[in-house]
């Protein structure tokens, strides 16, 4: 009986001093109240030098983006790991673009990570011994192409495409 009084004892100690601390901490905390800020629609209007800037940026760009967008026929790549050696292959090919003096071909990983390669001929052709980018592979990165012409004119990127993957 003497054990079962000590250990109620103990309890209602324990319970007593958690209460004790826990009140006057809660009292004295004032309530938080978050400030409330309206943040007021901004309407900006360039105006002078750099509306003109903009425009001319614009017209610049409209001026020179004036070939004909590449259609990519087919990217495939391939792998192969065995036990002495991996190996990738990576092509692209595309329709020729009239007035076109060079392509860039764009690979772009599922990460994120992109890289650019620059041809003259209408398809692209590399492995993981020519380039390091391709050999931790390319299951589903996209590809795109853009013309280049001369004096400086350019067409907009083609449709991004996936790559077809065979593995052995």
């Amino acid at each position: 009986m003497k054990r079962k009084r000590r250990k109620l004892a103990a309890i209602i100690c324990a319970l007593t001093l958690a209460l004790s601390s826990a009140v006057p901490v809660s009292a004295c905390t004032p309530p938080l109240k978050t400030p409330s800020v309206e943040i007021p629609d901004i309407n900006f209007q360039p105006d002078g030098a750099l509306k003109d800037a903009i425009d001319n940026a614009a017209k610049n760009w409209i001026e020179k983006c004036i070939l004909n967008q590449p259609t990519v026929n087919y990217i495939t790549y391939f792998k192969s790991a065995s036990r002495y050696f991996n190996y990738a292959v990576f092509s692209a090919n595309w329709d020729e673009v009239e007035n076109a003096t060079s392509y860039k071909v764009r690979v772009t990983k599922t990460d994120g990570s992109y890289k650019e390669f620059d041809t003259t001929y209408t398809s692209f052709y590399a492995t993981n011994y020519t380039d390091k980018f391709f050999t931790d592979g390319m299951d589903d990165a996209t590809v795109m192409v853009r013309a280049y012409g001369e004096n400086e004119t350019f067409s907009c990127w083609s449709n991004g495409t996936n790559i077809a993957r065979f593995g052995y």
